[in-house]
């Protein structure tokens, strides 16, 4: 249990929140938020805020049920003229946005107004190539200022920005350039990895071969990278450089999309999430700007990807709050500098941080001696998120990170919500690994398989009951796909697919996903992305991913498959299969181990049962096996854990 000093608590935005609002304490605001949404979401707007050019009529319209909840009828906004115009209007223009280190040490600063200039450029540029309000825009980039200025430049010229892992193959990357149309990609030519580029937009060309939509790429090229196709592909410099610093932001209705955030789920394509204008800035207040407490003087560092929902979530706070992000490229934990995200916590005097419990774990592998050397103490805020903690892990950054001092907050929501449904608080007590409250605004509930509410410390099914501003409204061009993922399962609520408790105590537990979706060192991916990358070799014919306990990671990929007719299940297959997820898929999710049995278990539609695969793997409960069309296949994957070294 650890108790947050009372000077953070007495200074906290959370409480000063309390005080405006009325409210005794955190649990008032909370069943308030729930009781009267039309109160609360307006006072967050307001607290943001937040800018729009053409008011609303009406704050929230749910005539036609939460699943087709519309924020802000009838107003029109930009993002950036909350997140750019408004900071530099209140007088931090000359205050540093973005501090960035890169891989060798190397530091570039850019003041706000040198992000809203940039940003401007990025839009008029685009705006010269044709590019719409409306239309979808790709950013493939390391985590560079000018990854920042693509994601608002897009957001300015009233674009939809489809932000993508920068470690993603060309598989990936034309899956879900294609689903969106992107007409155009931002994007460098390499980014450095232990000193050696790593090609991108190389990698880019080759997959934009199969994109017949994209006809602009911007390349910021640093390394002196080949240009593929001089008619589409331009450089960033003499692109952007030479575009309009003052470029207008487009407003747009408020349920216009932001940005597409591609997820994985358990079957079917990756789901192209959609986030709108609106709906960022007020769910990035309510979570990081209240619950995380982070403030105008906080230096935030967050080590993430644009290609995963931190990214935006994380520079879209900074700029909400008028504080300063630290943006690191490269890896938190380098060979000679395991601990590199400390250290530059400490270099860049860090107040405000975040980590994953899978680094954490990592850290604790290693000599501590350095740790003696590194000044954390201006850390007031380590925040967490992604997965569940081991107890030992958030014991050990709460002695060697936290230094019993900053507060360790775990929050827990998902890409659809563009943040928490679950969250810790400097108001709170806080136990190893769990959640002190809910979310501000979003009806969390436990609920059992037939719909009815868990008694407390009951594990039943996560849902949110009171649809908060940031849920996703749609999946990209899927309302089939998005009713029956969220809303079929228990109607009226949103099923996030999470195990739940909560105790008595008030304190929550994330117990593991209740679907298959794998979550891998804070990256969720669906199995058919793997599998599929597995059978495109002709090598096997069936396949099974699932996630194994791993010490490192917390979960790792472990693959089943059955080989094609005349093919050997020898290690040089193994190498080859882990080798073609890590080049198709990305690298991250290369299998740690890969088996090969006779058969998969089926349903009698032949829908592979990677439930009963992992339970069988893992020597778990098998559950309900009924629905298996051929139990005979179970027993040997239940021995192939006594076959691994």
């Amino acid at each position: 249990m650890f108790q947050p000093a009372s000077d953070i608590q007495r200074s906290s935005t959370l409480t000063a929140f309390l005080k405006e609002c009325g409210a005794d304490s955190y649990e008032d605001l909370a069943r308030r938020a729930n009781d009267e949404p039309d109160w609360f979401w307006d006072r967050v707007i307001d607290y943001a805020g937040i800018r729009f050019s053409r008011p609303y009529t009406k704050l929230r319209d749910m005539s036609d049920g939460p699943e087709s909840i519309k924020w802000a009828v009838g107003g029109a906004l930009n993002l950036t003229e909350t997140c750019l115009d408004a900071r530099i209007e209140d007088g931090l223009g000359d205050k540093i946005a973005i501090d960035w280190v890169g891989e060798d040490g190397s530091r570039r600063s850019w003041t706000y107004t040198e992000l809203a200039n940039e940003a401007a450029r990025v839009a008029s540029a685009l705006s010269r190539r044709g590019v719409k309000p409306g239309q979808a825009v790709g950013i493939y980039m390391p985590m560079i200022p000018e990854i920042q200025a693509a994601l608002l430049g897009i957001a300015r010229l009233g674009a939809v920005a489809v932000p993508l892992f920068s470690g993603f193959a060309p598989h990936a990357i034309i899956s879900r350039l294609n689903d969106a149309e992107a007409v155009a990609v931002l994007t460098a030519d390499a980014s450095p990895r232990r000193g050696t580029p790593v090609w991108m937009e190389a990698k880019l060309a080759e997959a934009l071969e199969e994109v017949p939509s994209t006809h602009t790429v911007i390349s910021l090229r640093r390394f002196d990278g080949a240009v593929a196709d001089p008619a589409r592909d331009l450089d960033w410099n003499e692109t952007v450089g030479t575009a309009d610093p003052a470029y207008p932001a487009h407003p747009v209705e408020a349920d216009a999309p932001l940005l597409i955030a591609y997820t994985s789920g358990t079957t079917g394509r990756p789901k192209g999430v959609v986030h709108t204008h609106l709906g960022v800035q007020a769910k990035a207040t309510s979570d990081f700007l209240l619950g995380l407490d982070m403030k105008r003087d906080d230096r935030h560092l967050w080590m993430t990807d644009m290609g995963w929902v931190m990214g935006p979530l994380t520079i879209l706070s900074v700029l909400l709050s008028g504080a300063t992000l630290v943006l690191a490229e490269g890896a938190p934990s380098m060979p000679g500098d395991p601990f590199r995200l400390l250290r530059l916590a400490s270099e860049m005097k860090v107040t405000h941080m975040g980590v994953a419990p899978t680094l954490v774990r990592q850290f604790m592998t290693q000599n501590r001696a350095p740790l003696s050397g590194y000044d954390l103490s201006p850390l007031r805020i380590v925040a967490s998120t992604g997965e569940p903690w081991t107890d030992d892990a958030w014991l050990w950054q709460l002695d060697h990170i936290c230094r019993r001092r900053a507060v360790p907050l775990n929050i827990s929501g998902g890409t659809e919500l563009f943040g928490a449904i679950l969250t810790s608080t400097v108001l709170h007590e806080i136990k190893p690994g769990g959640f002190s409250a809910q979310a501000l605004g979003v009806g969390a509930k436990v609920l059992r398989e037939d719909g009815s509410e868990a008694a407390l410390g009951e594990v039943g099914e996560l849902v949110v009951t009171q649809p908060p501003m940031g849920l996703t409204p749609a999946i990209w061009g899927d309302r089939e796909r998005y009713l029956e993922t969220y809303w079929s399962t228990f109607p009226g609520m949103w099923r996030h697919g999470d195990w739940v408790r909560c105790d008595p105590d008030g304190t929550w537990y994330i117990l593991g996903r209740s679907d298959d979706t794998l979550n891998i060192a804070g990256k969720r991916i669906g199995p058919p992305e793997i599998e599929a990358a597995l059978t495109e070799t002709g090598k096997v014919v069936d396949a099974a991913a699932i996630a194994a306990p791993d010490d490192i990671k917390g979960v790792a990929v472990v693959c089943v498959c059955v080989v094609a007719p005349g093919v050997t299940p020898d290690d040089a297959l193994v190498e080859l299969l882990k080798n073609q997820v890590g080049e198709i898929v990305s690298k991250p999710f290369r299998p740690r181990e890969i088996y090969f049995v006779e058969g998969l278990p089926k349903t009698r539609s032949m829908k592979t049962m990677r439930r009963i695969v992992r339970a069988a793997f893992l020597d778990e409960d098998l559950g309900d096996l009924s629905s298996v069309n051929n139990p005979e296949t179970i027993p040997p994957i239940a021995a192939l854990r006594k076959e691994k070294p």
